[in-house]
């Protein structure tokens, strides 16, 4: 039997009685008048509920009428709180558990947003369903044709070598992806710069097309490196981590706002590119396995890095462009190295 005293209030009133409350062993409640006995309420165990326990406060008992009744003991727990609830209000009242949780609390956010979330984007991918991924490609595609891409002034002979490449590469490689498109566009925010979008579609500029077209070779190891990403569904991986780490963050600060935020932004994502370095080494790594494939060398990978790296190094008014290919990706040094290994 539980018999604690405290204060009572009348619903709809501001009056405050000292009062005692006896809850018996049918978990019956009587709130009695301390100085004049009188009973100010009896409720039945449906009739009434506990508050939240919160370390340092008292928990109130509320009545279905709207009264309350408010322990004058801030440590008194209820009997039916006092197991299931002693251990959580003992962690939070413990400083070295609080001290503990303000320290771990960023590890777990740094581990739940860049090891779970990425595992669990992986598997998730093979649930987007294609037509999602179609959409999100287009949609993508028509914002970048609006904004920052302009026709191609390459000569004919120039997209002819480009073409001839991109359809060699269709036609003896066993890609998952069948609705591959190879577009070729002038563009002074990109620079020298490849990409590719969920649904296949990759756009390869004029500027960077120039830098190699003394390198055909190196033109197929781009394209492919393009490929490599739409084979591993980068682009969707890169949306659905987004997307769980905001929800994570949403949930964590009690602010889901965001969420919508990144779901009206995620063609945003896209235009930035912005592959993890993971990402960017597997897309690396087919590209040198499928060169191989196509009996070419992969020293036309390590070519395609070496110029776009001497090019940002010679020629100051290119390099922030450049380097907006370069910046996202593996060091440069080190991709040349793989390539080269391979070739030897």
């Amino acid at each position: 039997m539980a018999n604690v005293t405290g204060q009572y209030q009348h619903a709809g009133s501001s009056t405050l009685y000292a009062a005692v409350a006896v809850i018996n062993d049918q978990q019956q409640l009587q709130i009695c008048c301390q100085q004049s006995g009188d009973v100010l309420s009896e409720s039945a165990a449906a009739d009434y509920r506990y508050g939240t326990i919160i370390p340092g406060l008292p928990v109130e008992l509320r009545l279905r009428d709207g009264a309350v009744f408010l322990p004058d003991d801030a440590h008194f727990r209820w009997p039916s709180q006092a197991r299931s609830s002693g251990w959580a209000a003992r962690l939070e009242s413990h400083k070295l558990s609080i001290v503990a949780a303000v320290l771990l609390s960023p590890l777990l956010l740094w581990w739940i947003i860049f090891d779970l979330m990425p595992i669990m984007a992986s598997a998730a991918v093979p649930l987007v369903p294609d037509s999602v991924k179609q959409q999100m490609g287009k949609q993508t595609f028509y914002t970048l044709q609006k904004t920052t891409l302009k026709p191609t002034e390459l000569s004919a002979s120039a997209q002819a070598t480009v073409h001839y490449h991109w359809q060699m590469a269709l036609q003896k490689l066993p890609l998952t992806n069948k609705n591959y498109q190879l577009h070729l566009y002038k563009s002074d925010f990109f620079g020298a710069n490849a990409f590719a979008l969920p649904d296949g579609t990759v756009v390869m500029t004029d500027d960077l097309v120039i830098l190699l077209q003394n390198n055909p070779d190196a033109i197929l190891a781009v394209l492919l490196h393009e490929m490599g990403h739409v084979e591993g569904q980068h682009s969707v991986r890169m949306v659905a981590q987004s997307l769980g780490a905001t929800l994570v963050i949403g949930i964590l600060f009690g602010s889901p706002d965001g969420v919508a935020d990144l779901l009206l932004g995620s063609g945003t994502a896209l235009l930035q590119n912005a592959f993890s370095r993971d990402m960017e080494r597997e897309a690396d790594n087919f590209s040198l396995t499928q060169l191989q494939v196509l009996g070419k060398s992969p020293k036309a990978f390590a070519d395609a890095m070496s110029a776009l790296l001497e090019a940002s190094s010679a020629d100051a008014s290119t390099s922030n462009q450049l380097l907006k290919y370069l910046s996202t990706h593996p060091d440069t040094a080190e991709r040349i190295k793989l390539a080269t290994d391979l070739q030897q």
